[in-house]
This record gives structure tokens, C-alpha cells and sequence, in this order.
């Protein structure tokens, strides 16, 4: 595993962070999450690091939450990663342990790349649950990061929840797209289907010197819910 830290860039190159943030509760491993996506991770760091463009324009990070959230895989360039690592059952569901680990990650990585001459554009998160929190004060959290006046940093959130994730909660969580598995789709087949698909997503926002990030159709077996449009 790498740490964050690259040769600096004389021409202010541009590229596009990802985070991939995990439930890693107790429940994604009796509905076989767990095991879906560390099967799919790997097909996700090949696909990267062997497309020198996007390798090049993209940097990808793992982040998992349970009772607490860990970085899993510091932001990286896909092929300076030997193995993607995995995810493990834990406990219960803090979406607020993401959130503020997101919000001190975030800042601090984007002052070291941008401290190795890189310009680094807005981030983007992939959020990824199959149940509801389990803490009471996770909007406040949630607030916090995503509040573009009080945080410059504020990443744009793609959220995708299966099994028993609320249509609701997911719908607060996402900020530029959110998708639910339908109702009877398995959540393991669910999770494979989303982790190729936001895979697809890197490999398309990353795929010219000039990266943007592209928003993703459905996966499959999910569909896309409706965000709420604000007036000026």
C-alpha cells in the first residue's frame, strides 16, 4: 500500500480524487456485501491501473465505517497499489464516522497534493450502505461536509444503499445522484453491479487530460432517486 505522497507536478496537472466509503456493519456479512465487494475491488484497481490516462488523471482511497471509520487505502494512484485491501464485518452503522473522517481527510489530502504542484479538483464519493445509521447525529456530520459555504472542500456524493437502506436516508446522503436496490434484488448481486458501475464512472470521468466527473446511469438492479432541485 502507498502513502499519498508523489513527485510533485511542475504544470499543475489535473486529477480527480475518489473516495469508495464502505459499510462494513455486522449485516453485510450475513447478506454476503462483505463478500461482493472485495470480489469486485480487485477487477476495480485492475481496470484502473491499467489504463495509464486514467491512472494517470485519477486517485482512488477506500474508506470503511462501522462503530467508527478507518482508511482503508490512502488517496492513490491505482498502480503505485500492489493490493487493494478488504473490507471486514464489524458492528453497527455510523454513517457520522464517515462523514467527519471524510471531511479531515479530504482537507488534509488535497493540501498535499496541491503541495506536489497538483490542481486538484473537486472530490467525489462513493457511498456505500445496506442498512440506516445507527447515530442519532449523523445530518449534523453530514452538514459539515457538505456545506460548500463552510467547507471549500465539500466532495460531491454519489450514495447507493441496498437490502434494508432507506430510500429516504439515501436521498439525504447522496448530493449529485443516489440509487436503491430494487425490492427483491439479492444485495450481494446488488453490490457487485454497483461497484462495476462506479468503477465504469472513474473510468469515464478520468478518461481525458482534462478530467469531470460523469454521473453514472442505474446500476443494475437499482434505480435512481430523485434529488431534490433548489431555485436560485
Amino acid at each position: 500500500m502507498s502513502s499519498i505522497h508523489e513527485e510533485g507536478s511542475q504544470s499543475g496537472e489535473q486529477i480527480l480524487p475518489f473516495y469508495i466509503v464502505c459499510d462494513e456493519s455486522a449485516s453485510m456479512s450475513s447478506n454476503g456485501g462483505i463478500d461482493a465487494i472485495n470480489s469486485a475491488l480487485p477487477e476495480l484497481h485492475e481496470k484502473i491501473a491499467s489504463n495509464p490516462l486514467v491512472n494517470d488523471k485519477a486517485r482512488i482511497a477506500l474508506i470503511a465505517f462501522s462503530d467508527d471509520a478507518e482508511v482503508l487505502l490512502p488517496l492513490s494512484a491505482a498502480a503505485d497499489v500492489e493490493d487493494m485491501p478488504g473490507v471486514m464485518p464489524k458492528g453497527a452503522t455510523s454513517y457520522g464516522s464517515a462523514f467527519r473522517l471524510l471531511k479531515t481527510q479530504i482537507a488534509t489530502d488535497i493540501a498535499t497534493f496541491n503541495s506536489d504542484g497538483f490542481k486538484v479538483l473537486r472530490p467525489a464519493v462513493f457511498f456505500i450502505s445496506d442498512g440506516g445509521p445507527t447515530d442519532s447525529d449523523w445530518q449534523t456530520h453530514h452538514a459539515n461536509l457538505v456545506d460548500k459555504n463552510s467547507n471549500p472542500h465539500a466532495p460531491n456524493i454519489i450514495a447507493y444503499g441496498v437490502d434494508s437502506a432507506d430510500e429516504v436516508i439515501i436521498k439525504e446522503v447522496a448530493t449529485i445522484a443516489g440509487f436503491v436496490a430494487m425490492q427483491g434484488v439479492n444485495p450481494a448481486g446488488a453490490l457487485t453491479e454497483i461497484v462495476g458501475s462506479l468503477t465504469n464512472t472513474i473510468v469515464q470521468s478520468s478518461s481525458s487530460s482534462s478530467p469531470q466527473l460523469q454521473i453514472p446511469p442505474p446500476p443494475d438492479g437499482t434505480i435512481s432517486i430523485d434529488l431534490d432541485e433548489m431555485d436560485d
